[in-house]
């Protein structure tokens, strides 16, 4: 899979990601990130903050200004979503970061299961976007290269670092996706 070189960031990845000593190996996957007004209005911790002011000092990351237009179509979007009963729920600032990678053609970086599950079923209903949690990307990490560690390793020190565990199945499931 090519990745976008550009990528947006939802609070819920962001505050699992930092806390991950290899963290910064983000910046060398994508050239440039973007977080939505909504999305950091939802990060109140230090952690979180400090990485965002580290990331647009670094000329990584630009905060993309609150725009209704976004907002409406979001607002379909969610509606499309729960539409399906297989898609768990999505909420506003998830939305409003999975629309805009669909505009900026990039990749959403999210841990929300909706936006991981939505994207799965209808794939094509978010290109060119494309959806990714911290478990897809540390296996395109790997598949590319940046580690030398077995995937397995790798994924028990981000679980350990960050204490998001992932369950047996769904790392079976990335590792077919991927072909490790």
């Amino acid at each position: 899979m090519i990745l976008p070189r550009i990528c947006v960031l939802d609070a819920c990845f962001i505050i699992d990601w930092i806390r991950w000593r290899n963290s910064d190996v983000v910046k060398r996957v994508f050239a440039s990130s973007f977080i939505p007004e909504s999305t950091l209005r939802e990060l109140t911790t230090p952690a979180p903050l400090r990485a965002i002011r580290e990331w647009i000092s670094a000329g990584w990351l630009t905060i993309y200004p609150h725009f209704r237009e976004l907002e409406d179509e979001a607002l379909d979007f969610i509606l499309n979503a729960r539409a399906d009963p297989r898609v768990p729920r999505i909420d506003m600032p998830e939305a409003i970061c999975t629309v805009l990678a669909k505009r900026l053609k990039a990749a959403v970086l999210t841990e929300n299961r909706g936006i991981l599950r939505a994207y799965q079923l209808k794939s094509e209903v978010f290109g060119p976007a494309v959806v990714m949690n911290s478990l897809r990307l540390l296996a395109h990490l790997y598949r590319e290269g940046f580690f030398t560690e077995s995937f397995d390793d790798l994924v028990k020190e981000y679980e350990r670092d960050t204490k998001h565990a992932f369950s047996s199945r769904e790392i079976d499931l990335v590792k077919e996706d991927f072909g490790i």
